[in-house]
């Protein structure tokens, strides 16, 4: 098998690492390959398919003391690193076995850059709550990782449910008040098993509660599809438009001292 670190991101177009501090973006953006420094890619890269499971922290400490931002590393490198695995993957440059691990290592990339924006940074009574769903057998966790770091940094509190099973997700809406759902599904997903737990939802949470789906399902369905056969609120892979959709634009105390003049 071919040398995988030889299969990486395009070179071009880049920018230099220390010019890297820019406003938070998106998890999946179509040009995300020009907020990369090839170098630090390649280094992240080593790290995470390297047989020393100790090189990817190192490697994200390393980055963090030249100056990279977490907020690069988590929004733009985490992300374009998994989709490389899975490019390598489909080429047959790289194991199931070495994507399994190699993604193991981005999510605890996304751990060691947790502190920066911790959930209990998060969580004041006056933030607006969401719950973002990963339904069960599913395995495209790390993007839901991804964007649950996003809506913390945006200052929402989150309650992140990965491997999702219905009982779960009604138990926590039974305890919890939230102002949206989120549901991360992947293409391997039916429209019957989103509209199970969508149903899930409907019964087991009385409040009026938007309901959104995201993920790769959105590649092979259509919006209209997935919305009217599902029950769902809403469908977007665009985590901003998913907010305005929700009308969430800004905090429940943001809006709260907005209506109130002040």
């Amino acid at each position: 098998m071919a040398d995988p670190h030889k299969f990486g991101v395009k070179k071009e177009p880049v920018v230099p690492r220390g010019s890297i501090a820019r406003r938070v973006a998106e998890a999946v953006t179509e040009d995300i390959t020009r907020h990369l420094d090839a170098t630090l890619f390649e280094d992240l890269k080593d790290a995470a398919l390297s047989q020393n499971p100790e090189a990817s922290r190192r490697t994200i400490k390393a980055a963090l003391a030249d100056g990279v931002r977490p907020e690069d590393l988590a929004d733009f490198y985490i992300p374009a690193l998994a989709r490389d695995m899975g490019d390598l993957w489909c080429v047959d440059q790289l194991s199931f076995a070495g994507v399994t691990i190699g993604v193991s290592r981005l999510q605890a990339m996304m751990r060691a850059l947790g502190p920066n924006w911790a959930s209990d940074g998060a969580t004041e009574n006056e933030n607006a709550s969401i719950l973002l769903v990963v339904p069960q057998e599913v395995y495209h966790t790390l993007g839901a990782i991804v964007l649950s770091s996003q809506l913390r940094r945006k200052g929402f509190s989150v309650k992140l449910i990965l491997g999702g099973k219905p009982e779960d997700i009604a138990n926590r809406l039974t305890h919890t008040k939230f102002e949206a759902v989120f549901i991360s599904s992947s293409a391997g997903e039916t429209l019957e098993t989103l509209r199970h737990i969508i149903d899930v939802i409907r019964a087991s949470y009385k409040e009026p509660c938007p309901i959104v789906v995201g993920g790769s399902i959105l590649d092979v369905e259509k919006t209209d599809d997935v919305t009217a056969l599902t029950g769902a609120d809403y469908a977007t892979k665009r985590p901003d438009e998913a907010l305005r959709l929700c009308g969430l634009q800004q905090t429940r105390h943001t809006k709260v001292h907005a209506r109130d003049g002040t």
